[in-house]
This record gives C-alpha cells, sequence and structure tokens, in this order.
C-alpha cells in the first residue's frame, strides 16, 4: 500500500507541475493569437476530448507530461501535406510569424507558472504553519539510531539545560547551534542536565566525528521556532523562499558543471524514492518538495539547451539581433541532437538511482 501512495503522489505531483508549465505557454499563446491545435494532459492513447472553439482537449492514458501542439512552433509550411492541420490555419497565428518578443514570451511562460506555482505553494505553507526560524530551541525532536544521543536514552521532547565538560566549561544553551558549536571543542565525555517532563535527570555523552563533514555530532535533531504570520507576510516570504531555493539550485549546478557530484545526480527513481518519504511525514513537506521539483524543472527548461525553452528563446534572439531566419533543418537537426544529449543525461541520472537504491 505505501508503494502505491507513494507512485501516486509521485505521478500526482509530476502530472501537476508539467501541465501547470503547459498551462503557461497555452495561455500567453491564446493571448497573442496563436493557434493551438490540441491541450493535452497526459501522453499515449486519447482517453476523452472535446473540441473547443479554437483547440482539442484531451486527456491521455499516461498521467506523466502533457504538451500543447501551437501552430508554427516546429514545422513549416513548405513541410506541410494536405491532410496536415497546419494547412489551414492563417500565417498571422502560427507562432514563427509572430514578434520575436511576443514568441519570446510563449516560449518562457511555461517557466514563469513553475516558479509562480512554487512561490503559492511556499506562501500557502509558509500561512498554514507559519515561520520557522534557524534558531531552534535546544529540545530533542527526533534521535538517530545507533549514536550517543541514541546510546544515552534521549527522546523526543527533552530539553538540554545544561552541559558540563570534562574540564569543567559550563554551557546554558538557548538554541540547539550553542549545544552543536561546544561539541565542537570539547570532544571528550560531557554531562548533560535534561528536563524530561518536569523531571531532571543526569545522562553522559560523548560526541562522535562525522567523516563526511568533519563535524563531531551527538545524534539528534531539533526544530526550529515557530513564528506565526499572516498572508501578507506570508506572500513575501514565500517570495524569499523561491529566490533562496533557486540561487540554492544555481549552486549545485555551478558544482555540476565543474564536474562534482555527478554520482549524486537523480533521476526519476530517484525523484520517486524521495517522494515516497516524504509522503509518510504529511501534506506540508509533499508541497514543499512539490514546490522545489517545480522549481527545478522551471530552472532546468530556462537552461539555454536547444530542445529546451530556454533554447528556443536563445534561438528567436540570435534571429533577433542577426535578422536572418536560422534554417529549419538546422533548428531541428540541434534540436534532436540535443534531446539525445538530454537523454543520455536521463540515462546516466537513472543509472545513478539504480546503483544507490537496489
Amino acid at each position: 500500500m505505501n508503494f502505491v501512495i507513494g507512485l501516486l503522489a509521485f505521478i500526482l505531483m509530476l502530472g501537476v507541475i508539467i501541465m501547470i508549465h503547459e498551462t503557461g505557454h497555452f495561455l500567453a499563446a491564446r493571448a497573442f493569437g496563436v493557434h493551438c491545435h490540441e491541450f493535452s494532459f497526459g501522453m499515449g492513447p486519447a482517453l476523452w476530448q472535446h473540441q473547443g472553439k479554437h483547440t482539442l482537449f484531451s486527456i491521455r492514458a499516461f498521467p506523466i507530461g502533457g504538451y500543447v501542439a501551437m501552430a508554427g512552433e516546429t514545422a513549416d509550411e513548405e513541410d506541410e501535406d494536405e491532410d496536415n492541420w497546419l494547412k489551414h490555419v492563417p500565417e498571422q497565428e502560427k507562432l514563427n510569424h509572430k514578434p520575436a518578443w511576443q514568441q519570446v514570451i510563449i516560449m518562457g511562460a511555461g517557466v514563469v507558472m513553475n516558479f509562480l506555482l512554487a512561490w503559492v505553494l511556499f506562501s500557502g505553507i509558509l500561512a498554514a504553519q507559519g515561520q520557522i526560524s534557524q534558531d531552534a530551541l535546544p529540545v530533542v525532536y527526533e534521535v538517530l539510531d545507533n549514536t550517543p544521543a541514541a546510546k544515552a536514552g534521549l527522546k523526543a521532547g527533552d530539553t538540554i539545560v545544561k552541559v558540563t565538560s570534562e574540564d569543567g566549561s559550563v554551557l546554558e544553551p538557548e538554541t540547539q547551534n550553542d549545544v552543536l558549536e561546544f561539541m565542537q571543542y570539547n570532544h571528550g565525555v560531557s554531562t548533560f542536565e535534561i528536563e524530561r517532563s518536569g523531571e531532571t535527570i543526569i545522562v553522559k555523552m560523548q560526541p562522535e566525528l562525522d567523516e563526511e563533514s568533519q563535524v563531531y555530532l551527538l545524534g539528534f535533531t531539533s526544530q526550529g521556532r515557530v513564528r506565526k504570520i499572516n498572508l501578507i507576510e506570508a506572500v513575501g516570504e514565500g517570495w524569499n523562499e523561491m529566490v533562496s531555493s533557486t540561487q540554492a539550485i544555481v549552486r549545485s549546478l555551478g558544482t555540476l558543471l565543474g564536474g562534482k557530484g555527478l554520482d549524486s545526480l537523480s533521476g526519476p527513481i530517484g525523484i520517486y524514492k524521495v517522494t515516497d518519504q516524504v509522503v509518510s511525514y504529511g501534506l506540508i513537506p509533499y508541497l514543499s518538495l512539490c514546490a522545489l521539483i517545480s522549481l527545478n524543472i522551471g530552472f532546468f527548461n530556462l537552461l539555454p539547451i536547444p530542445a529546451l525553452d530556454g533554447g528556443r528563446i536563445l534561438i528567436t534572439l540570435l534571429e533577433r539581433i542577426f535578422r536572418r531566419k536560422i534554417p529549419m533543418r538546422i533548428v531541428q537537426g540541434v534540436i534532436l541532437a540535443s534531446f539525445a544529449a538530454l537523454f543520455g543525461l536521463m540515462i546516466f541520472s537513472t543509472y545513478n538511482d539504480i546503483m544507490r537504491f537496489f
């Protein structure tokens, strides 16, 4: 049952995020008078279709992704045959006959919607649960297995009142970071005064060095302080959260381009595994993950790779700057090559997932 719930949550997340992205393209295209032949939710055989005034709306069998078939997006007029729906579309309703600035807005609208979705989700989460500050109280939230804290018998809800090191140094912590910093200079056995359910107990713990981070740890986590905020504040803080998360994505990309962290690159399997874990924690963590995935998909689509929105925007701008059209066969060849490269990246990331999880 857990597998089914995790899989459904994964499919729902990607389906909604990609459809929000495609909705951005569709709304912008229609606003500028570009003919959209079909707006499809999902891929594969059609399960349901409705012919609107200008557009065929479809629900297809596989709810991963979707697409908007815009006139003039990939095909050129000389490639049309008698049965091609493009044959009957006026030139002024084709994307490639619109001014460059309109093309850029249409192609960038999907990314804007991804960022807007993340902003709405972050703002909603903050409005619902409040803002968690970084200065967590010295209160145990979770005890990790096989750690000094677990061996000493710490429990969730324990409050660290005082710490005395072997050399007699005393700490009365105000935050969890105070305890962490104290441990970096006191590696021996320290005495901890703990308040538990109104009683005071004494335990002894010696921090252990984490080889990866080179930080001395006790093996418990704490939660930040929660500050209730109103909706207007939540919108502002949601924006800040979106900006800081985007900055983290940029830093991660820079690390990958530098050749570091390639072994940690995740594909669909990795995203599913994370989704499966996060769903078990509740709705708020799941929505946070949705916001982060939406940001990642939006940012990834903005990269100047011809198969992606960012690459098509770049081609449009280059044509505008040099005032000449790039031959369609060259554009399609470059797009095909970039699709092949992206497919290779997906295979590599999937291989990483398989080696990591199986």
